[in-house]
């Protein structure tokens, strides 16, 4: 196992911060030096990988970002968001919602926004669906999920919206591929899409952040959410500074003022 130095543990904490916003805090540098050790193991020297991250090279950068982004999630998350997002669809009788789902990891979320939509019977909608890490992305766009993410999916969705590929995987099916879009983009850098979005979901992402940088991620959300648009952040997370264009509407989700 490669020795981890005290100064090598903070530059690459000090990095990942910079470039991604993903903060450890010190009494909790066990996590990150963890996470180093994988990194090691998978991919080699540390210093190598640090010099590499610091010269662009994107190969070093994928290695890193498996091991500090990838999260656990699954189909059907925190559903009551999703029951919020039809019923607001419909009061608000928008013809073609569009819909940015941020840090979608490895596409469970974006594509149980999807299936929900449809089964409510609206099927005139569009869905950007993001994050850093292109590992995930692959994943999203492969659309293969084994049976434990589907833990929380009924029986005839499943039927419905999967094809079996074997007796633990299932495999999205091509129809509704039609509405996602997949970008890479880092929440840390000034993002500006051509037209705001109706909604925005951005979960479980921002207890990562400190402060300063979940400030930086909220500025740039409500940049791109409409008037009356709506904004979802995970149940868990605390938004404490606002930008002046939010409010909140319900637990864990915001709406921008008209």
């Amino acid at each position: 196992m490669q020795k981890i130095t005290r100064d090598l543990l903070h530059r690459y904490r000090e990095l990942i911060y910079e470039r991604y916003g993903i903060h450890y805090h010190p009494t909790k540098l066990e996590n990150l030096e963890a996470k180093l050790h994988k990194l090691a193991e998978r991919s080699g020297d540390l210093e190598e990988i640090y010099a590499g991250l610091l010269a662009g090279d994107p190969e070093a950068e994928r290695a890193l970002l498996r091991e500090v982004t990838v999260g656990h999630t699954f189909f059907f998350r925190e559903e009551k968001h999703l029951e919020t997002l039809v019923r607001d669809i419909a009061a608000r009788r928008l013809p073609c919602p569009v819909i940015w789902c941020a840090a979608s990891s490895t596409g469970e979320e974006p594509w149980s926004i999807v299936i929900t939509l449809l089964e409510a019977g609206i099927s005139n909608f569009l869905i950007v669906a993001s994050d850093l890490n292109r590992e995930s992305l692959s994943a999203m766009n492969r659309g293969v999920y084994n049976q434990g993410k589907l833990q929380s999916t009924p029986r005839h969705i499943l039927l419905k919206y999967f094809r079996r590929v074997d007796p633990m995987t299932w495999k999205i099916s091509r129809e509704l591929r039609g509405y996602l879009r997949i970008k890479r983009l880092n929440l840390m850098e000034p993002i500006v899409f051509e037209r705001p979005f109706d909604y925005v979901f951005c979960r479980n992402v921002m207890i990562y952040f400190d402060e300063a940088a979940r400030n930086r991620v909220m500025d740039n959300l409500a940049r791109n959410l409409s008037p009356g648009g709506l904004l979802f952040v995970g149940h868990t997370e605390a938004l404490l500074d606002l930008p002046p264009t939010m409010k909140k509407a319900a637990q864990s989700v915001f709406r921008r003022n008209l």
